[in-house]
């Protein structure tokens, strides 16, 4: 992979693993939103042999006033390597010796370079140093300098800058992953005047993106895949497939990725966190957002992010949970083992005489729950987060076939229960479709409320 020297201002590619990380260490990453005229690497190489345009690069003024000639990229760039080389005392941060950037240190005319990149963007961004956000639609000085923009009629306008929490690269899928992997993460302004770092901001980047604080810190192994999946159900991406593709670090996964599959990239995303994480049935914890057609039965797999929106307070921690013969994909559907029969739940302790192979209805019980307000339950030396609210959701056989219905909401049982109701005395296999028919054109429809158009053709990781 390739760095950009502070010092020399050259591209060099480190091949050698040891040295690519020990360099990281030393190595700013730059995230932002792509504009219309970013660097690609094929134009900083040209650029450079350009003695003038070298010379604007090392030195490009104190503000982003794009000269003719001189690509928004490029400047933001050279913007990023002076705040690297010579970082404001508020950062309390050392000279770095490179920086990375995700427009001109990919070639992403080469499909392989280009895979290993997003297979790998985690990593780099949590090996880094630091990661310094670039927020292009935010002033820390509303009444200072601000360059002017021409409209269509060739007049003159302000351009749009808010607040901080308003800033568009909140929204953005591939952004996810860039704010929560770097340990140190530093934020700038449309001008790179320093706003504050991942810590001092906490507080507004919770209010901007609703991830709590104690994942802002670094600590993601206590979200399951639902909590997860409801950080990215409100962000777009500007080709479909990046919905599911920027999820890939967030995961630890890493698989081929394929242009052109739309939104069968998200399904592929979900049949890898099956065979990686076949005890998280949080997966399953969805709901369908209010859109016509409206989806009235459909597989176990959620068609798009958006169904995850409101699963942002999801646990599997409970010492309700209930071990049970781990689901996983089988003849395109998911197998569960389910009990053979059921218990009643006006006492807890007689039982139906039901039998699971003949129900034509069924609550599928998760082992998923919502917790409670404010309390904890001590369990021998276990202290856990209060679970009051099991997840369950509606299952419906029709033509020997089990599917998912009242697709829009989910179960509580809010009596306690034993581990019975998950996995009985006896088991019983069902098979629920991952999706049926009509998901695709559900995915088709949530996808395409969340695509933000053609705007830039880069080949790969676009639209932040």
């Amino acid at each position: 992979m390739r760095l950009l020297n502070v010092k020399t201002c050259e591209l060099e590619e480190i091949k050698d693993d040891s040295k690519f990380k020990a360099a990281l260490k030393k190595c700013a990453v730059i995230s932002h939103r792509w504009g219309d005229h970013e660097l690609s690497f094929q134009h900083y190489r040209e650029q450079m042999k350009n003695s003038n345009q070298k010379r604007t690069f090392l030195d490009p003024g104190e503000t982003s006033i794009w000269r003719e000639g001189e690509s928004e990229g490029f400047l933001k760039a050279a913007r990023a390597r002076m705040k690297a080389k010579d970082p404001e005392p508020a950062q309390r941060m050392k000279t770095l010796d490179y920086i990375w950037m995700d427009t001109c240190c990919i070639n992403k005319e080469d499909s392989d370079e280009l895979q290993e990149t997003i297979n790998s963007m985690f990593r780099l961004y949590n090996s880094a140093a630091v990661c310094y956000v670039h927020l292009a639609d935010v002033s820390s000085k509303l009444d200072g300098y601000q360059d002017m923009e021409k409209d269509k009629q060739g007049g003159t306008v302000k351009p749009k800058v808010g607040s901080f929490e308003e800033s568009v690269w909140f929204t953005r899928g591939w952004t996810l992953q860039e704010l929560l992997a770097p340990k140190t993460v530093h934020f700038f302004d449309r001008y790179w005047r320093f706003l504050g770092t991942k810590e001092t901001l906490s507080a507004r980047i919770q209010s901007a993106t609703g991830i709590d604080a104690h994942y802002l810190k670094g600590d993601l192994s206590k979200a399951c895949i639902a909590v997860k999946m409801s950080w990215l159900a409100g962000r777009k991406t500007a080709r479909i497939e990046d919905m599911a593709y920027c999820m890939f670090g967030l995961f630890e996964i890493s698989t081929f990725i394929r242009y052109g599959e739309r939104e069968l990239a998200f399904l592929r995303l979900q049949q890898e966190l099956i065979k990686e994480r076949p005890l998280d049935e949080s997966i399953f914890a969805w709901r369908s957002p209010q859109i016509k057609p409206k989806i009235t039965s459909c597989g176990l797999l959620a068609p798009w992010p958006t169904c995850f929106l409101e699963s942002k307070d999801l646990t599997i921690d409970s010492w309700k949970y209930a071990p049970r013969t781990p689901y996983k994909l089988a003849n395109g559907g998911i197998d569960f083992q389910v009990p053979d029969k059921l218990p009643h739940y006006g006492n807890g302790a007689e039982w139906m005489g039901l039998v699971a192979r003949v129900r034509k209805n069924y609550w599928l019980k998760l082992n998923c729950w919502e917790p409670g307000v404010g309390t904890r339950d001590t369990v021998g030396t276990r202290n856990r987060i209060r679970t009051r609210n099991t997840i369950t959701i509606h299952l419906q056989k029709k033509n020997g076939v089990w599917r998912r219905t009242d697709c829009e909401t989910w179960k509580h049982r809010w009596r306690p229960r034993s581990s019975r109701s998950i996995v009985g005395p006896k088991t019983h296999l069902i098979q629920i479709p991952q999706q049926v028919k009509k998901d695709g054109d559900w995915g088709r429809i949530l996808a395409e409320k969340a695509y933000l158009g053609p705007q830039i053709s880069t080949g790969g990781r676009v639209g932040t």
